[in-house]
């Protein structure tokens, strides 16, 4: 049993972490450490079961792929609210049925749309404060989701399964206390390699279809912000999402060490530009998580 390590979110500035997670490859023996990981996580921690999301996207449908080959306890709904495509929906069920390994005993519907009370809670915050923006009730639709993730977790012993990834860390590209669960299992594993632990998988399933159909979706987070998640992130691929990384993170790293030449920094200052790049300098409290004070440290 190869059992992942628990680590904490690179900093910012540990190029070399981060160049390292860029180069990680897909493999057979990593596919087995991811659920070696969820299995014993669970044990260790007493817990009876986690609690996801399934969106029909690729994250949430290879985890609950991935559990339901282990036999892994977990709860997967299926949460559509307003903008969700009917699409996504099916997705979603569809891996929910197939996929389904709740704890003994317990029987829930995995499909639960909260369109009704997102609105409501939308409109009653625009009395407060009116002048929305899409982001903002992405936002809000993603935090309600979580609402009803945390409260099946506290009813039935379990933790809230985040399924986010290395690309999305990257990039800030989550909602604060919407999409962040207890344990985030792919969050350091890059979206391209994500993919092909995917395809790893499928040959394991007696039913890929589901995860299939995940694997060949347009990603999307069904906030209704954009299109697809590479037009929010102004790229054309993932592949082309972690290049920019790995470039940038030479640059700076060689920046370090001695400095650079006028046309590096000029290419620096280029990637900086750049959506991905961006939003990783734009998101950085996001990565830090909540701030600590030290009360030991008082002057005087």
């Amino acid at each position: 049993m190869a059992v992942l390590t628990r680590v904490e979110c690179p900093r910012d500035d540990d190029f070399d972490l981060w160049l390292e997670l860029l180069e990680l490859k897909p493999s057979e023996k990593l596919l087995d450490a991811l659920g070696d990981f969820l299995h014993e996580y669970l044990r260790v921690s007493n817990l009876k079961t986690y609690v996801m999301g399934l969106s029909g996207g690729i994250d949430s449908s290879f985890l609950a792929a991935l559990m339901y080959h282990r036999r892994i306890p977990y709860l997967g709904f299926c949460l559509p609210i307003a903008t969700n495509s009917p699409e996504e929906t099916r997705r979603g069920l569809d891996v929910a049925r197939a996929y389904g390994n709740a704890p003994q005993g317990i029987c829930i519907d995995p499909l639960q749309d909260f369109t009704s009370l997102y609105e409501e809670i939308s409109k009653t915050f625009a009395v407060v404060c009116p002048g929305s923006t899409p982001v903002a009730e992405g936002n809000l639709k993603a935090r309600t989701r979580m609402l009803f993730l945390y409260h099946m977790a506290q009813i039935h012993g379990g933790c809230v399964l985040s399924t986010d990834q290395l690309d999305e860390l990257l990039t800030g590209f989550w909602t604060l206390h919407g999409d962040v669960g207890d344990v985030s299992p792919i969050q350091l594993i890059p979206k391209s390699v994500e993919y092909d632990l995917a395809r790893l998988l499928c040959a394991r399933l007696a039913d890929p279809a589901p995860l299939k159909a995940a694997i060949e979706a347009v990603p999307t987070d069904g906030l209704g912000i954009s299109s697809s998640d590479l037009d929010q992130l102004g790229a054309t691929s993932y592949a082309q999402v972690e290049d920019m990384f790995r470039e940038y993170f030479l640059l700076r790293r060689k920046e370090l060490g001695g400095g650079l030449t006028p046309e590096e920094s000029r290419r620096r200052l280029d990637l900086e530009k750049t959506g991905p790049v961006r939003r990783f300098l734009a998101s950085g409290y996001k990565r830090g998580g909540a701030v600590l004070v030290d009360p030991s440290r008082i002057a005087g």
